[in-house]
């Protein structure tokens, strides 16, 4: 069993609230991790104990200096004790595990693959918009993860209505483009530019309006109604089949 599965096992889904179980049990771990918030600067042996005990801040801080080593064997280290800090409810990792599962380099087994997108997929469920738009774009690219676009259109809607506008406008340029098996949905797409227009981004707005006008000009956008339809994310079902 794997330092992640351990942890994932040993704390629920309330764990990142409280000391974990650990370190709450060990006078030394709660010494060391009291010593570490009040500014004490952590060989990388201390803090990978206390990251190994499910302490998040120390798993951030020591997946940061793996990620800092050179050359790239330590990607898939740093990857793990990001997803650890992750799990434990510091959200500030996110990027940084996004960052690393982008890099081309970077090496993961399967098993390994398999912690991470959990944790990612769990974060996202817990309302992160940037673990869910981040997972969004890994899936669409189709690495480390493997392609799956109805998952990331989920996935992008979710950071979407979570508050993330570029999410949305990359949701609403997939629906207008289409994929295999998910034809382009332009009724849709305007659903997805209504969240992008809520941007206080210039950029994002400016965007989001030109397309709109866009799709209007098109014909492809009926008349504004009172409930907008929600995006077309997995293929028709087959004529004739069960809904």
């Amino acid at each position: 069993m794997t330092v992640l599965v351990a942890v994932l096992a040993a704390f629920p889904a309330v764990a990142d609230a409280v000391l974990p179980a650990a370190i709450a049990g060990d006078p030394w771990l709660k010494d060391l991790r009291k010593s570490m918030l009040r500014g004490r600067d952590l060989s990388d042996r201390l803090l990978q104990s206390l990251a190994d005990a499910g302490e998040g801040l120390a798993a951030a801080r020591y997946a940061r200096r793996l990620e800092a080593r050179e050359g790239t064997d330590y990607l898939d280290d740093a990857a793990h004790y990001y997803s650890i800090a992750v799990y434990m409810g510091r959200d500030f990792a996110v990027p940084r595990l996004i960052a690393i599962l982008k890099r081309p380099e970077a090496d993961f087994s399967p098993s390994r693959l398999r912690n991470l997108r959990a944790v990612l997929e769990r974060a996202a469920r817990k309302g992160d918009p940037g673990a869910a738009a981040g997972l969004a774009d890994l899936l669409m690219r189709g690495k480390p993860f493997g392609t799956d676009i109805p998952e990331a259109r989920m996935l992008r809607l979710a950071a979407a209505e979570a508050g993330d506008p570029k999410a949305a406008l990359a949701l609403a340029l997939d629906l207008i483009q289409g994929a295999d098996g998910l034809p382009p949905d332009p009724e849709a797409a305007g659903h997805a530019l209504d969240l992008a227009l809520a941007s206080p981004d210039p950029g994002v707005q400016a965007m989001a309006l030109t397309l709109r006008r866009q799709l209007q000009r098109d014909g492809a956008l009926p008349a504004p109604s009172a409930e907008p339809p929600r995006p077309r994310l997995r293929p028709a079902p087959p004529e004739g089949a069960a809904p």
